[in-house]
């Protein structure tokens, strides 16, 4: 996590009990967590938490990441759920003082919330769709992301350990070895190219799939792949992935193509078209992992996602 300034996160203990249900927030934030033991949800009073919420089903392995509009009567649905018998715990994420009025903040929430268990690495993950990022501008970009940070800290001091942890990662023993897919070839060392024209009409677009980043490209009509402009690429390389991935982001930055996100620490963007010798090596730079091409499929969602209120 981001270094913070000094901060203070106040829980709140309704019934009294330790470890039971609780509220943990500040009077500088826009957001609050509620938390309790997964068997008590369905005696807790709905007014607790009402409207759009984020919320994360754990223990002490695993975790779900999800959204709805209906607070804490979306919880208790789980309970008959057999995916969802795994949890112990349930965070549930408002507004706070003031409920949202609109589901935005809870769908960019989960998004970034399960993007962050994702690469954080310290629990299993058992989303099986991948959330979808809203489309906001860039100046409420940055207040969602300020969301974001707050909720994070007070899942933190909640109990909940799949964002952020000083223990070593609890599922460790149930990862198979990585291993390389689609290798680097002599081909990928071949120079990128900068600004280059995109054809539609030749080619179908592709979307990134690979812990919420946002990226798109095309396959070139003679070889290569290009990257276009306003794709983000993750900030972190993972210690195995090769050398050519911290070497190319090096040249993109150098050429003023890669640039920080503001208010965004994770996550950097690409200002131009961008070729690569192969659609592996544009994956590969763009997430700084050493995986292939299967993370580039075709774009589920071509049109803008609307929000319902």
């Amino acid at each position: 996590m981001p270094a913070l300034a000094a901060c203070t996160s106040k829980i709140y203990r309704p019934e009294g009990d330790t470890t039971g249900l609780r509220r943990i927030y500040n009077d500088a934030s826009r957001v609050a967590v509620w938390a309790c033991p997964m068997p008590q949800v369905s005696r807790i009073a709905l007014d607790r938490a009402v409207g759009a919420a984020g919320y994360l089903l754990a223990n002490h392995n695993t975790v779900y990441v999800g959204e709805t509009k209906n607070g804490f009567s979306r919880v208790i649905d789980h309970l008959d759920d057999p995916t969802k018998n795994f949890a112990r715990e349930v965070y549930v994420i408002v507004g706070y003082p003031d409920p949202w009025l609109d589901k935005l903040p809870v769908l960019y929430l989960q998004y970034r919330l399960w993007e962050i268990a994702q690469s954080m690495n310290y629990v299993v993950v058992t989303n099986l769709r991948d959330p979808q990022i809203p489309a906001v501008p860039e100046e409420k970009r940055a207040e969602l992301e300020r969301i974001v940070m707050d909720a994070r800290v007070f899942l933190f001091d909640a109990g909940c350990r799949a964002l952020d942890s000083n223990f070593d990662n609890q599922h460790s023993a149930m990862l198979a070895p990585e291993v390389e897919v689609d290798p680097i070839g002599p081909e990928d060392g071949d120079p990128m190219q900068i600004d280059v024209r995109v054809d539609p009409a030749n080619s179908s677009e592709r979307e990134l799939l690979y812990t919420g980043i946002y990226a798109r490209g095309y396959p070139h009509s003679e070889r290569g792949f290009i990257v276009t402009a306003g794709s983000e690429v993750r900030n972190v390389v993972n210690p195995s992935a090769h050398k050519i991935i911290t070497d190319r982001r090096k040249e993109l930055r150098n050429k003023k193509v890669l640039v920080d996100i503001d208010g965004v620490g994770d996550r950097s963007r690409l200002i131009a078209n961008v070729w690569f010798p192969s659609a592996a090596i544009a994956a590969k730079v763009v997430t700084g992992a050493h995986i292939g091409v299967r993370v580039w499929q075709p774009v589920r969602h071509p049109h803008t996602i609307l929000i319902d209120a």
